[in-house]
């Protein structure tokens, strides 16, 4: 006779099978949710693997299934990290509204918003980003010489989609550290370029002015060879590629003359000051 079966593994058939109502009746008999298989999925992490399982994982969230479970090993991470790779942007929005810890990182350094950018998943970066960000926005961006930027500035400007967010940390209890991120478009999922706000400087012009804008100075020095030793630690595509494209100097100002409270929000959140309405997950 074969091994009788616990509660528990049974609870987690029924996850594959996409029996919400069994998985009910389990967990009144007295079933626990956290029983982990042999690759280290507990059952929520499975229902966040697959976009028709997106009923069971409301059941097992709703029932307690611990949000944040960990996955340890080569295909490391939390159930937002899985939903996040998978580009399951309903599975992303359930797992964040009911408290999943988006700055978490996994194995490779990465967090759920690392993944999804290093995945091309833009519905996934948008979503995340819009729960944990302290501002996003459209701005216009100045890039040529000073006396263009007077006589014609529609010719050295365009604009971009700006987002100011926390990092992610592997000890959730140090405070948070904020990340400029700067992309062409809301269909792209990778930043054209990322700057760390905690080793910038920011000069503001007179924001009561007739055409008022900021400059984002990145002060950082990061030599190529620590770059590399870097790297080893974090991935290298989410993590290492978009700091390679990282810009010296910024320049952004209103993305139309009459929207300069944009810039104002976007001002007070490099200074740690969310833009309103604004959720923050810390």
């Amino acid at each position: 006779m074969g091994q009788q079966q616990s509660k528990e593994e049974l609870l987690y058939q029924q996850v594959n099978y996409g029996n919400a109502e069994g998985i009910k009746a389990l967990c009144r008999e007295g079933a626990g949710l956290e029983w982990i298989d042999r690759e280290g999925k507990t059952p929520l992490i499975v229902a966040c693997l697959n976009p028709d399982l997106y009923n069971v994982a409301k059941t097992l969230i709703e029932l307690g299934a611990n949000i944040n479970a960990y996955r340890p090993g080569r295909h490391a991470g939390t159930p937002l990290h899985h939903a996040a790779k998978r580009g399951l942007e309903n599975t992303v929005k359930l797992l964040l509204l009911h408290g999943a810890n988006a700055l978490l990182m996994n194995d490779d350094c990465q967090t759920p918003l690392d993944v999804a950018r290093a995945k091309g998943h833009s519905n996934v970066v948008r979503a995340i980003e819009g729960h944990i960000c302290l501002f996003s926005g459209w701005l216009r961006e100045l890039y040529g010489p000073g006396f263009l930027e007077v006589l014609a500035p529609q010719l050295v400007s365009r604009k971009v989609w700006v987002v100011v967010l926390p990092c992610g940390s592997r000890n959730p209890m140090k405070p948070f550290k904020l990340e400029l991120a700067i992309y062409p478009s809301l269909q792209v999922a990778q930043p054209r370029a990322v700057i760390s706000l905690w080793k910038a400087n920011l000069e503001e012009s007179n924001l009561l002015q007739s055409d008022p804008s900021v400059i984002v100075h990145d002060t950082s020095t990061m030599s190529r060879g620590r770059r590399r030793r870097r790297c080893v630690y974090t991935s290298r595509e989410a993590r290492c590629s978009p700091r390679k494209l990282r810009q010296t100097r910024i320049k952004l100002a209103p993305a139309s003359e009459s929207d300069k409270q944009q810039l104002r929000w976007f001002v007070d959140a490099c200074k740690g000051i969310p833009q309103v309405p604004c959720t923050l997950l810390l």
